[in-house]
């Protein structure tokens, strides 16, 4: 084990992932809604609810056979995630699940997770949802039960705490089950449980900075009263000033240095914050963005950052904004990463089909979106250059070489401002592929070259450019859409 100091809050704690950099994805387990009964209710067959449609079965079939749930699984783990946070909508035998969610996410589908996880290199954390009363169950919204009372805290929520501590920590059916609940450490280098939240604002009107704040650390005692488990929250924050739910919205500017103060806070880890926009204008969501992550990052509270391939409810939710899904939304993305100082990263979601965002292969974008997450997550969020150029002879070659435009539409032109000549280009994957292109002397003559590339695919680069006494590395973004 670290030693305390060594313990940085907002990171992963379990054997064999201390320090780990929270890789993150939001996961509908279950019945895949076909009409078929598999766990507690039959549900009802809303396939025609989807926007978005897995192009292999196996991704739909979780509750069908350990082969997909294993399938499943392992493709989220290929991808660089560490850590699955399962959608969580109530006790068992409740099924407060909404009639548009893709899956049926009973509480039995939890335990097949906890099941297919064993023997693999990826945690789970509860990711809790609020939901609708049913026949069966009381239904349970976050903002109206939080932050209760100083002597009864969140009560309802609470509830929902013990029931996933009491089956899969404390009486778990698998001993080996409570191994993969992810602990992450807070602030004093102390490993906590952690439980994600989403749509985190208060219905009270009478609440203040403080007391919002109070109302973590209260509930996380009050859970130790009751059953001897340390939790920490990580926090999906509802924005102010938009169209977000919630009488009381926190702000980093007022709400931040009293949330940062509670012990129980183990990040900020938002669920596509810029939904609440009601803009459908990618530049103008990412501008939000920027701003919202800039100020969280500001308060001190571990981020972790949220991307998503885009959203498309038009189904569902006919009157909510349609954004991403393009080249343009995951460049922008990329861009903004680069800027930001975060703890983590939460692609959110792995397969919500009615919600249009998807990182399985889709019949609708192929595996585009899938590839792109892999190569942020195993890039090291955008930053990393790959390690076969490490020993190339780089130096500043701004002055010597001009490369433009980048990112790139269909060509890219390398302008030689010394006596060297360019020798040789070479377009590299971020899997260190070697990609063929075309490169010819440009009309004008001198040391400059024109490279086409309207036939290598959008993505990210390294491109490799030699001349007569050195080896330069560029990173280049290329889509072939308009700017």
């Amino acid at each position: 084990m670290l030693p305390a100091q060594d313990h940085n809050w907002g990171y992963m704690a379990n054997e064999g992932f201390e320090n780990d950099t929270i890789k993150s994805t939001v996961f509908f387990t279950g019945n895949w809604r076909n009409g078929v009964q598999f766990y507690d209710y039959n549900p009802l067959d809303n396939r025609s609810l989807y926007t978005l449609h897995p192009d292999d079965a196996r991704h739909l079939g979780w509750s069908e056979s350990q082969a997909n749930r294993d399938f499943a699984v392992e493709e989220i783990i290929e991808a660089g995630i560490n850590l699955i946070n399962f959608s969580y909508w109530g006790l068992p035998g409740s099924d407060n699940w909404a009639y548009w969610s893709p899956m049926q996410s009973s509480t039995q589908s939890h335990s097949e997770l906890f099941d297919a996880t064993l023997d693999k290199d990826i945690l789970i954390a509860p990711f809790i949802e609020s939901f609708a009363s049913t026949n069966q169950y009381e239904g349970f919204v976050f903002m109206d039960d939080f932050p209760g009372t100083t002597e009864d805290p969140a009560p309802q929520f609470i509830v929902l705490i013990e029931d996933l501590i009491e089956r899969y920590l404390v009486n778990p059916t698998n001993p080996r089950w409570p191994e993969k609940w992810a602990k992450v450490y807070d602030q004093d280098g102390n490993e906590r449980y952690l439980f994600s939240i989403i749509h985190v604002a208060s219905n009270n009107a009478e609440i203040t900075d403080n007391v919002f704040s109070a109302g973590f650390d209260l509930v996380a005692d009050k859970v130790y009263e009751n059953t001897g488990i340390r939790i920490g929250f990580a926090l999906d924050i509802l924005p102010p000033d938009n169209f977000a739910p919630g009488i009381f919205k926190a702000t980093p500017t007022a709400t931040g240095a009293f949330l940062s103060q509670q012990k129980s806070v183990l990040a900020i880890q938002c669920f596509i914050p810029e939904i609440w926009e009601g803009e459908s204008d990618e530049q103008l969501l990412i501008n939000w963005k920027a701003e919202f992550a800039k100020a969280w990052i500001n308060t001190g509270i571990p981020f972790i950052h949220d991307l998503s391939s885009g959203y498309d409810a038009h189904i569902v939710f006919p009157s909510s904004p349609i954004y991403g899904n393009n080249e343009l939304w995951r460049h922008l993305q990329d861009s903004l990463l680069k800027q930001l100082n975060v703890n983590g990263m939460a692609f959110n979601a792995w397969n919500g089909y009615t919600e249009g965002f998807a990182a399985v292969p889709t019949l609708q974008h192929g595996d585009t979106t899938y590839y792109w997450i892999c190569n942020i997550l195993k890039g090291d969020f955008c930053e990393q250059e790959p390690s076969s150029f490490s020993s190339n002879q780089k130096t500043e070659y701004r002055n010597i070489l001009e490369i433009y435009p980048n990112p790139a539409r269909d060509f890219l032109q390398i302008h030689s401002e010394t006596e060297e000549t360019v020798e040789s280009v070479v377009l590299y994957s971020s899997c260190l592929e070697a990609v063929s292109v075309n490169r010819f002397k440009n009309t004008s003559g001198n040391n400059s070259i024109i490279i086409d590339l309207r036939h290598v695919p959008e993505g990210i680069y390294f491109i490799s450019i030699e001349t007569s006494t050195s080896i330069f590395i560029e990173k280049i973004i290329l889509f072939h859409g308009p700017f």
